[in-house]
């Protein structure tokens, strides 16, 4: 088997279905192997927006690979990948690399600095990925290339494969392929040590007053993720979740309470985070944004904090026990000591919730312009004028209204993340953002990636369709607006919002709040689909001024469930909003990490 085929039959093994990057010199004849393997190419217009893509997709997927040439290719996909370092996510970068005879030669060829030095780009890349290799002779590729997937893997980052362009073909035995790659579940916890934590545990909550639950990002990972859904379900206690926890906790469970970020937070949910007399923090990261400028720590309390390898209380450590086995044995025992019962039945809140605002149905591409400006319109037991121009905080609740379970949404940090975060997400609702990184104009490429990998689950036996949405703000969509043209390509039916307001809003908070390095060049965002050359029906777009037209969009048929449709059209709509209007979430964290209100 020749090498490359070797190394893309590990990648299919592990459920990748599509590749990201861009084709390269580099890498020309390994692309060729990927068709034979089952894996498609899906072509990005950019590296970055590659590694905004498969970062999106591994979100979905659980791991992602992504393609580059040396040098060039790889150095515009480093800012994504690093975000992907920052963020957790798993993603196999595979660099197209010189025959080795012209590195051991130190010929000065193109895509270098002409210095004879090959691995200067792959040391740049070291400093964001958990393993990095760069092959050098056939002998012991397999092996490398399988254990630095299992590092990508077990680290859940990024990892870095050097592949020279003599060695795509040369011939490596395909044994190893007979066992399928896996991460080793942890060793399970010593019985006697796991049931000391638990009664430790389970004492300090039976003897509390009132203790809560407050679920980070890192309960999200899989070895934490279902224990930790788990044990909040069973358990009964109020639970809260950090902004980067959302996702994790399903929000119609009726002991989930909000988002914990401080004077952030609704003023119910800080009056009885104040009260609480006992905190269980599952899977904690305190970064500045997801603790609201770091704090979020409840002083008056005790706190027990569950980790991946330990578990911390104020007068104990259990160092090495893995949080899983623990927390599936405290939800058990509370459940079973009668103070909760486990939400089974969950009720769901759907589009229909909204039935009683009138509807108004366009068949076209276009929202009716006209509008009553005398009329009233009920939403959600509110009168609303049905000329009200849009505004940040009604805009995201009545969208959050329209969402479905299992929506995929992709939201650019800004207004739109701050926006959809602090609203009610059905159960299932998968939210792809960065609240670490922060990178302006990832989501167009990582909602690219998530869509291409719900349409590979919907193809499986018992899949099911699941949309894939959109939130940009104008400034971040003019960073990677390029990606709209594979959303074309590969017909992916996504529908995607823009915040038209006149340029970076959340910087206008921060500082110059009319200076001209906060304001961008207005585009025309409907004339994309024909830009990009996309079927007349394959893409619908709609300009969106007031509150009337955006009730009227959202309860079209054509925005309703993801089963309604075989091939749903791409989307765009344009939502006009003031200049300086933004989310109070967003206000509220920046008043308190920037201004120090």
């Amino acid at each position: 088997m020749h090498l490359t085929e070797y190394l893309f039959c590990r990648i299919h093994q592990l459920g990748i279905r599509s590749v990201f990057g861009c084709p390269g010199d580099f890498n020309l004849v390994s692309l060729d192997y990927l068709e034979p393997c089952g894996l498609n190419w899906v072509g990005n217009t950019n590296e970055l927006n590659a590694g905004y893509a498969a970062d999106g997709y591994s979100r979905i997927r659980g791991i992602s690979a992504l393609m580059t040439t040396l040098g060039v290719g790889e150095l515009s996909a480093i800012n994504a990948l690093a975000g992907s370092n920052a963020e957790l996510v798993p993603v196999i970068h595979i660099v197209g690399y010189p025959s080795t005879a012209v590195q051991e030669k130190g010929l000065p060829i193109h895509h270098t600095l002409g210095d004879g030095d090959f691995e200067r780009f792959a040391r740049m890349s070291a400093e964001i990925s958990s393993a990095v290799v760069v092959l050098k002779d056939k002998f012991n590729a397999a092996k490398l290339i399988d254990e630095t997937i299992l590092e990508c893997l077990r680290s859940s980052k990024p990892v870095y494969i050097g592949l020279p362009m003599d060695l795509v073909r040369v011939e490596v035995d395909p044994s190893p392929l007979a066992q399928p790659l896996a991460v080793e579940d942890p060793a399970p916890n010593l019985v006697v040590e796991e049931e000391n934590a638990v009664n430790m545990i389970l004492d300090r909550i039976l003897a509390a007053q009132s203790p809560i639950i407050i679920v980070d990002s890192l309960a999200g990972k899989p070895h934490t993720l279902k224990s930790a859904r788990s044990f909040v379900e069973r358990s009964g206690l109020p639970c809260f979740i950090t902004q980067m926890a959302k996702g994790i906790i399903h929000e119609d469970l009726p002991n989930f309470r909000g988002i914990w970020a401080e004077r952030v937070s609704q003023p119910t949910i800080l009056e009885e985070i104040q009260r609480c007399d006992l905190v269980l923090n599952i899977g904690p990261r305190s970064t500045d944004i997801n603790t609201a400028g770091f704090k979020t720590d409840v002083a008056h309390t005790e706190a027990i904090k569950f980790e991946s390898d330990r578990i911390s209380l104020h007068f104990e450590e259990f160092p090495g026990l893995a949080a899983s086995g623990v927390l599936f044995k405290l939800g058990d025992a509370l459940y079973r000591d009668g103070r909760s019962s486990p939400s089974t039945s969950i009720p769901s809140r759907q589009s229909s919730d909204t039935s009683d605002v009138p509807r108004s149905v366009s068949s076209t591409s276009t929202v009716p312009p006209s509008i009553n400006s005398d009329a009233i319109v009920e939403f959600q037991g509110n009168k609303v004028d049905r000329s009200a121009l849009l505004t940040q905080d009604w805009v995201w609740k009545r969208i959050s209204s329209w969402l479905e379970e299992d929506d995929i949404i992709a939201a650019d940090i800004g207004t739109s993340s701050f926006g959809t975060l602090w609203s009610h997400h059905p159960r299932g609702a998968v939210l792809l953002t960065q609240l670490l990184w922060c990178s302006i104009g990832y989501a167009v490429g990582a909602a690219v990636g998530a869509a291409l990998a719900a349409r590979e689950d919907d193809q499986k036996p018992g899949g099911r369709k699941r949309r894939t949405i959109l939130f940009t703000g104008d400034g971040s969509l003019q960073m990677t607006v390029q990606e709209f043209s594979t959303m074309v390509r590969r017909k992916l039916g996504i529908t995607m919002f823009v915040v038209c307001n006149e340029g970076y809003t959340i910087e206008r908070l921060i500082n110059g709040a009319e200076a001209e390095y906060n304001d961008i060049q207005p585009w025309d965002y409907k004339l994309l689909p024909s830009t990009f050359q996309a079927a007349p029906e394959s893409a619908h777009t709609y300009a969106v001024h007031t509150q009337a037209e955006l009730d009227m969009l959202l309860l079209d048929p054509s925005f309703g469930p993801a089963e309604d449709f075989d091939d749903p059209p791409l989307r765009l709509v344009e939502l006009h909003m003031a200049k300086h209007d933004a989310p109070e979430s967003l206000r509220g964290l920046m008043d308190i990490m920037v201004h120090g209100k």
